[in-house]
């Protein structure tokens, strides 16, 4: 076991500054952080630039159709959710799992804003234009659509993963999936070997909304995130939520 205070930074990395951002930068966009600000460190990365998102996306398939308007039919997909999240994440080489937690906001028009409140204070602001991540008041780093390309493929991905967006999905994974009465799940499995690098599968589960996402990384840690408290009033951004997208 390493001294306590190794034990921290760590944390602090994997969790926080791992927040979606920390020194690693080229490992955080994807993977995670396709959700979590507490994993992005390690796992919110771009995919490889060397290989670029395909020109063009798969055909669906009937079952794939099938299955998203299934799911469709029963996520309320307001314009604004608003929500809180606890994470799990469970990293090689520890014996104890990171536990994150915080709220998170997603409005259609805008972007992602995800806010981790414990252990340690940050934010992830993903927009169509930037991936911004925030500590302890700073700019930990900051992505340019314009710099980096993959910058939008990447927002999308996390909105359509915290939307439950089969159709846009499929574009990245191969999906199966089933939905009932009770709820609908889905297992993704990247298509693209940028992306595999990263993740070697998802699993979504929810109702009316997603309330959990387990990112299984290609190096063997585990994030899981589960949602709750959602809700979809006020329907429109107040002017303090509209504000910190700026």
């Amino acid at each position: 076991m390493r001294a306590t205070c190794t034990n921290i930074a760590a944390a602090r990395t994997a969790t926080a500054g791992h927040l979606p951002g920390g020194a690693k930068l080229r490992e955080l966009a994807l993977g995670a952080a396709l959700i979590a600000f507490g994993s992005a460190s390690s796992s919110m990365a771009a995919a490889d630039p060397a290989t670029p998102p395909a020109a063009v996306a798969p055909a669906p398939t009937a079952d794939t159709a099938a299955l998203a308007a299934a799911i469709g039919s029963r996520l309320a997909q307001p314009a604004v959710l608003r929500g809180r999240f606890e994470q799990t994440k469970q990293v090689a080489g520890f014996s104890r799992p990171l536990r994150s937690s915080g709220d998170f906001l997603v409005a259609r028009d805008h972007g992602v804003l995800w806010h981790t409140r414990e252990p340690f204070a940050g934010e992830l602001r993903l927009t169509r234009e930037a991936i911004v991540a925030t500590q302890d008041g700073e700019t930990a780093f900051r992505l340019s659509a314009d710099e980096e390309p993959t910058v939008r493929v990447i927002n999308g991905l996390m909105f359509s993963l915290l939307n439950g967006e089969v159709d846009r999905l499929a574009e990245h994974f191969t999906v199966d999936g089933q939905a009932g009465d009770a709820g609908w799940e889905l297992a993704l499995k990247p298509r693209q070997p940028g992306l595999a690098k990263l993740l070697s599968g998802v699993n979504l589960q929810g109702d009316r909304h997603v309330r959990r996402i387990v990112l299984e990384e290609a190096n063997g840690d585990r994030t899981e995130i589960v949602f709750s408290d959602q809700r979809d009033t006020p329907p429109a951004l107040t002017a303090e939520e509209t504000a910190r997208f700026e």
